[in-house]
């Protein structure tokens, strides 16, 4: 059962925004259910009726969702607790780097209120994209509740692993932009509030692609795009912003790097999503073709 293509189909849904700690239970349950309703020689049709008796998936998962703080849920109020640990670090590591660059330029600047936007920042950054994923996340879940469920509005799941030397890139790209931040902040030039507020809506809009990628968890979604995206528009302001408005310090270069290296890995995720996307389709048509000759 568990290795069913629409079974698959129907946990990855149940499981899509529930509390990481109550996936297995809700899977278990899931494969439970249909052992103890499913006749011991089983077809596709006799799995299909006992998965639309269960049920729309995201209502199914009601039972093992739990309520989180700051009007985040489950799932998204994992992430949360999570980016906080994530940009806690970068900004300790942004911190550390700085200080070995760029210590002269602490001489005149008040430590106290340097940390205190440090601290803002890395609250902010961890709260807003994960209350604007839990937003998308009602949305979806109220649509899908609202329209008459079948199995066939199930598609093909295929998870997003994330692998260790993308959290390190991640660590190294969030650092760069705190160092980025603190030198603005100490800079004895004059570099103005709105080239400030623009390297933080880059920050910010960083952090919010790759909050929307957790939350999806899915090759086949479309915020793989809204990333790409996000990459080309990052790497694109930075080279304008160094060319025009201030020095082009090393950080930059870090942070140019590791959207180009980002750029690269999404290209392959893409492509491997337009193979599985195509071969559902030829799978389909197969399905349909096999049971035209049946009749």
């Amino acid at each position: 059962l568990i290795e069913h293509e629409l079974v698959d189909r129907y946990i990855y849904y149940l499981q899509r925004y529930i509390p990481y700690d109550k996936q297995k239970d809700a899977k278990d349950d899931v494969l439970a259910i249909l052992g103890d309703r499913l006749p011991e020689i089983y077809t596709e049709e006799d799995i299909k009726k006992e998965l639309n008796r269960m049920g729309n998936p995201y209502e199914f998962a009601g039972a093992y969702s739990e309520a989180g703080n700051f009007l985040l849920s489950g799932k998204n109020y994992e992430i949360f607790k999570a980016f906080l640990k994530i940009l806690s670090f970068s900004a300790l590591v942004g911190i550390i780097l700085f200080t070995f660059n760029y210590f002269s330029r602490f001489h005149g600047t008040s430590l106290f209120d340097i940390l205190k936007s440090l601290v803002i920042s890395i609250f902010v950054l961890s709260l807003l994209p994960s209350w604007i994923c839990e937003k998308i996340k009602t949305t979806k879940i109220l649509n899908a509740l609202m329209e008459d469920w079948d199995i066939e509005n199930l598609f093909e799941s295929k998870n997003l692993k994330l692998e260790n030397y993308e959290i390190g890139l991640l660590i190294v790209k969030f650092s760069m932009y705190f160092i980025l931040q603190i030198y603005i902040l100490t800079a004895s030039i004059n570099i103005s509030i709105v080239t400030y507020s623009f390297v933080m809506i880059l920050f910010f809009i960083n952090v919010l692609s790759t909050n929307l990628k957790f939350s999806e968890n899915t090759i086949l979604s479309k915020t793989m795009y809204v990333e790409y995206f996000v990459d080309i528009f990052s790497i694109l302001s930075l080279i304008i912003i160094t060319s025009y408005f201030m020095p082009r310090v090393f950080a930059i270069k870090f942070i140019i790097l590791c959207n180009v290296i980002n750029l690269i890995l999404n290209t392959y995720t893409i492509s491997k999503s337009k193979n599985i996307l195509l071969s559902r389709k030829k799978r389909r048509k197969n399905r349909k073709r096999n049971k035209k000759d049946r009749d």
